[in-house]
């Protein structure tokens, strides 16, 4: 049975009442965050960094000052939550409808209108990279999540989400997803129980987008940063002058040996990485991308 209705509905707020005192209560959440805010004299921003850091591992600290950094120099805010409301890695989509509802809750013009999610164990490569510029055109207002894929499939180790009641519905019915469905296995936890509503449901699998990994999802290439990896494909793999780098699935132990080394380039602000905006690939690609993604209208 398809809780959330027919293919291609729109998903029936009854499949997912059990969670309506999560809803009720989540404001409680905004105790937890550290908001960097910008002042008041700064413009009103389009997009806010949204993140969990919590834990003893110390290198995520130095991971957060990237984005600190980042933050700093193209005016976002930067919602963090230090201490973990839910298990695991549900707090990544709790943390999100947090900040999602405190979004809606204002007025149009005082309101974010993208979140965008980073885990603990990226790093900002490349400061001088907007994350504007990878968001979609206004002509294709009806996508609300960009995502990416690597040889497993879904990666939502880094993602923006626009600030829109779709995106209320779809992070309700994620976090509701192994209640409504106990018998359904979820090997990647909230990666799965994302992938399985696209694959469910049309109402949310039409508004999702998946871009190239090096975007902002790149991963690790040689082990001192140095060089590409031959044994993994290039286009997964970060480039000088790209905006970040990822490393999925890496063990607690290895965290600062595997880390260190990309957070060394970073902190030294080597002019090979740090490339001007210009002067990297992205404006070509990514306007090459939408482009292919607009529907061509035919004249009369």
């Amino acid at each position: 049975m398809n809780t959330y209705g027919h293919r291609g509905q729109r998903p029936r707020l009854k499949s997912v009442l059990h969670v309506a005192l999560f809803l009720m209560g989540v404001f409680w959440v905004f105790r937890l965050f550290h908001n960097y805010s910008l002042g008041a004299q700064q413009p009103q921003p389009k997009v806010g960094k949204v993140m969990s850091v919590h834990g003893n591992h110390s290198v995520y600290e130095r991971t957060l000052a990237t984005h600190e950094q980042h933050s700093r120099h193209w005016g976002y805010p930067l919602f963090v939550l230090k201490s973990p409301m839910l298990d695991g890695y549900w707090n990544k989509l709790a943390i999100l409808l947090s900040v999602m509802l405190q979004e809606l809750a204002k007025p149009d013009d005082q309101r974010l209108e993208w979140l965008f999610w980073s885990d603990a164990d990226t790093i900002v490569m490349n400061p001088n990279i907007p994350l504007e510029i990878f968001l979609p055109p206004p002509q294709l207002s009806h996508i609300h999540l960009l995502l990416t894929k690597d040889w497993n499939g879904l990666n939502n180790g880094v993602f923006p989400i626009c600030v829109h009641p779709w995106s209320v519905e779809f992070l309700t019915a994620a976090i509701s997803y192994p209640i409504v469905h106990p018998d359904i296995p979820l090997y990647w936890p909230d990666q799965s129980a994302m992938n399985n509503l696209f694959q469910e449901n049309e109402y949310f699998a039409h508004s999702v987008v998946y871009v190239p990994l090096r975007w902002f999802n790149a991963y690790m290439r040689s082990p001192d940063g140095e060089m590409l990896n031959s044994d993994s494909p290039p286009q997964y793999q970060v480039h000088p002058g790209d905006y970040l780098v990822h490393f999925p699935g890496t063990p607690a132990e290895h965290l600062e040996r595997t880390l260190g080394p990309y957070l060394d380039i970073a902190e030294a602000h080597r002019a090979e990485w740090e490339v001007p905006r210009e002067e990297t690939q992205y404006a070509r690609e990514i306007e090459a991308f939408w482009k292919k993604q607009t529907p061509v209208v035919q004249e009369v």
